[in-house]
């Protein structure tokens, strides 16, 4: 693929052609097949371990090696430093070898995209916008520009007012499509259907709420909770779900101590009619409580110390309420909140009421469809770009 002359003049006037060596070693490299994702936000990371998660499912040797602009050890887990400079990025490409790359955003960097294009990588741009044009553009080269977003196979906008500034500024109109955000979503938890059928069956029509991840201090929230709850549905039953598996006993024996009848799952397989309160003392069982309970509180999000993602829970039909930390997964609670699609609890006070007041199967219904609703959304977007990536995998490889 031969660089426009407009491309290379740009280039030169950008001065020197290496910034500083990057300082990190490259891990090695596994085998199968590379797609370099390069991302400018932290933020972006989530949706890109989502793709890689999607694309892995086929079972196809497929790896996302992720790069961000704005690095440091905290990401060292997901994403690479991004390569500066000319010397640099080429390294980069030699040692990874890279079939294609996902350009997340803006920022048209065009010493990297140079680079790539020299490469003769096919790149794509997704959650397209029309932000940084103008700093590209306004350079004295003619045709920099066109020649950049020319260089794109696929340029995935997020609206259209996106795609008409992208073609304006010379990205030919026949590779542009409106798709909207591609979404980072949390992966469907596993259920074993006849675990999930055995205990809907001993459950019945009982009303049934989730504390999941509950930490051992909420213990007299969630009871308070429950009782104010139970007023007037007295078969209520709670379950709760232990951030740790060791805080089990515990956690059973504060809401013994607190006049409920308490059972535990390792001891008793399902609740039985008179069991108030259920512990799940068992490894990994969130994605069936997630599915046999229609209301779920994520525990830890009133006085911090980490939780749940949201999305888990909305994902598998479970009306989602939260208090105010939910870190790290802020942007989805922000989303599902904007939508209508979750209970944000401002205070402990506010977790019986709240779970009394969704007791009704209308409204729980309703919540859990909205929340449904923003999640399947962001997984279509995904899916498109999986698709068309497997299409073109399938024409490289």
């Amino acid at each position: 693929m031969a660089r426009s002359l407009a491309i290379a003049a740009y280039l030169a006037s950008l001065g020197s052609p290496d910034r500083p060596k990057n300082p990190t070693d490259q891990p090695p490299r596994p085998t199968g097949t590379i797609i370099w994702a390069r991302c400018s936000h932290p933020d972006q990371l989530t949706a890109i371990e989502t793709l890689d998660r999607k694309l892995a499912e086929d079972g196809d040797p497929v790896h996302i090696v992720a790069t961000l602009l704005d690095w440091n050890p905290n990401y060292g887990d997901r994403a690479l430093p991004e390569p500066l400079g000319r010397e640099n990025i080429r390294d980069f490409i030699a040692h990874w070898q890279p079939v294609m790359c996902v350009w997340v955003k803006g920022d048209l960097d065009p010493i990297l995209l140079a680079q790539i294009r020299s490469a003769d990588i096919p790149t794509i741009l997704v959650d397209a916008t029309s932000e940084g044009l103008d700093d590209v553009a306004g350079t004295w080269v003619p045709g920099a520009m066109r020649s950049l977003l020319s260089q794109f196979e696929a340029v995935l906008a997020l609206d259209q007012n996106a795609a008409d500034r992208l073609i304006h500024a010379g990205t030919p109109a026949e590779v542009v499509l409106i798709t909207g955000a591609m979404e980072d979503c949390a992966p469907t938890l596993p259920c074993n259907e006849a675990d999930r059928g055995d205990v809907a069956a001993a459950i019945g029509t009982r009303p049934v709420w989730l504390a999941a991840a509950a930490p051992l201090d909420e213990c007299e929230l969630l009871a308070t909770a429950h009782l104010l709850a139970s007023r007037r549905t007295h078969r209520l039953l709670l379950v709760i779900v232990p951030k740790y598996p060791v805080m089990s006993s515990q956690i059973a024996q504060a809401m013994r101590d607190r006049g409920f009848n308490v059972s535990v799952r390792s001891q008793e397989p399902a609740p039985c009619e008179i069991t108030q309160v259920y512990i799940v003392d068992t490894e990994e069982e969130l994605g069936l409580w997630y599915r046999i309970a229609p209301i779920t509180y994520l525990g830890g999000t009133l006085d911090g110390g980490g939780c749940r993602d949201p999305f888990e829970v909305a994902a598998l039909g479970s009306a989602v309420l939260y208090g105010p930390r939910v870190e790290p997964f802020q942007r989805h609670a922000a989303r599902l909140n904007a939508a209508a699609a979750s209970r944000l609890i401002r205070s402990a006070a506010d977790l019986g009421p709240t779970v009394e007041g969704l007791l009704a199967a209308d409204k729980t219904a309703e919540l859990a469809h909205a929340a449904w609703d923003v999640t399947s959304r962001g997984a279509t977007v995904t899916n498109r770009i999986v698709a068309f990536i497997q299409l073109r995998l399938e024409e490289l490889v």
